[in-house]
């Protein structure tokens, strides 16, 4: 029996594995899938997640793996205003102006999983958890299939880091799906010439929305949002319906145009579900396995890393005291979902008024003639600064 079972070995995990191996804790990393592998995702950490990479000691790593610098967004609204908006100097950290990076996270993950390892954390790949095992209402371990058949693992505790379609959530019947938000997230990627290189570009259309995001190399990650009920008359066509949407983003067209689409259209989603609790007796639930809203925001991973620490900490205190009951762990739960929601009523906010054209034109407008104002929204968004900066009086100045 191992002290640790982490399901799922992506950022979240793997950094978790590592934290714990630096405090002396075993862990034990289960994945489904063999490294390097590919994830779809718009490939964005946000500055919020420079500043948790650099206490990890991991900015330097990512950084020489090829990652881009981005230095804020170029916003277009559905009657084509367009306002630029820089992360916020006034979040400076070291001296060094706030950037955004991507990368590739078949290259992210995978460096991350090798520090882990290099803490002499043991990973094995392939193994597909399929159910926990339970002793007296306490998680003592899961049960799954990888290479040599089924087997069984045991441990003290189970940390669910498996994503948004996560068996640990679904098995500790956490798992909620979200009652208004069906989102559909609709990727692909493209390579050539491009006039898109340290900005990314939100373009907002009529309920939907589309991100394109620079990842170095003359590459774009390229997604389109939509309602689940679009895809519906779209089913096995996926490639038809990303061109078909495209043509309602000008902007977002006009700089992929003359570029090649390498690989398929992939899709994800249903994107929003919630969590009731993120913790029980001897598990628990961290980065997108914790809750998901939308991608707008790109909060994931800058989640994952952070949950990973605020993880690790209890999780080192529990085994202290020898207490891993619910009770134990209600502290984590309620700092989790806190941190959660606070972003949550931002993303609603934001969804509201992108399936509003009025209100998104209205905002883009006021954006554009208040830069500061459109700048501290990126820093709110961008995981610099918290929610509540929007109300605070550097945003009433920036209305002046």
């Amino acid at each position: 029996m191992t002290q640790v079972i982490i399901v799922g070995a992506g950022p979240a995990g793997s950094v978790l594995a590592s934290l714990l191996a630096q405090r002396s804790i075993e862990s034990l990393l289960l994945d489904r899938a063999t490294f390097p592998r590919e994830k779809i995702c718009g490939d964005y950490l946000s500055p919020g997640t420079m500043r948790l990479l650099d206490q990890l000691d991991l900015l330097t790593r990512v950084r020489e793996a090829g990652a881009q610098r981005l230095w804020g967004m170029t916003v277009t609204a559905p009657d084509g205003t367009t306002f630029r908006a820089e992360y916020p100097v006034t979040a400076m950290s070291n001296g060094e102006r706030p950037y955004a990076l991507s990368i590739p996270r078949a290259i992210l993950d995978s460096l991350l999983l090798d520090r882990a390892r290099h803490w002499g954390v043991k990973c094995l790949e392939g193994f597909r958890v399929t159910d926990l095992i339970w002793d007296g209402g306490h998680v003592c371990g899961v049960r799954g299939i990888g290479p040599l058949g089924s087997e069984v693992y045991g441990g003290q505790i189970v940390v669910g880091a498996d994503g948004r379609g996560s068996v640990v959530a679904r098995r500790l019947e956490l798992h909620r799906p979200h009652p208004t938000l069906h989102r559909m997230a609709l990727i692909a990627y493209y390579e050539g010439a491009s006039e898109l290189r340290d900005h990314g570009m939100i373009s907002v259309g009529r309920a939907a929305y589309s991100i394109l995001n620079p990842i170095g190399g003359g590459q774009i990650n390229a997604s389109i949002v939509v309602d689940q009920a679009v895809m519906l008359p779209w089913k096995g066509k996926l490639e038809a319906l990303f061109d078909h949407k495209l043509a309602d983003f000008p902007h977002a067209a006009k700089v992929l145009r003359g570029m090649r689409r390498s690989g398929p259209v992939r899709c994800l989603g249903p994107l929003a579900f919630r969590a009731s609790r993120t913790s029980k007796a001897g598990a628990l639930l961290i980065g997108d396995t914790a809750g998901f809203y939308d991608p707008f925001t790109g909060e994931g991973v800058h989640r994952a890393l952070w949950s990973a620490g605020l993880a690790a900490h209890e999780i080192a205190a529990a085994l202290s005291d020898g207490d891993l009951t619910t009770t134990r762990f209600n502290r984590f739960d309620r700092q989790q979902r806190k941190a959660i929601a606070s972003k949550e009523r931002l993303s609603a906010a934001l969804q509201a008024i992108i399936r509003r054209p009025t209100a998104a034109n209205a905002l883009a407008r006021l954006f554009r003639r208040h830069q500061s104002l459109a700048d501290l929204l990126l820093g709110v968004i961008g995981d610099l600064l918290p929610p509540r900066a929007l109300l605070s009086l550097d945003a009433l100045k920036a209305l002046r």
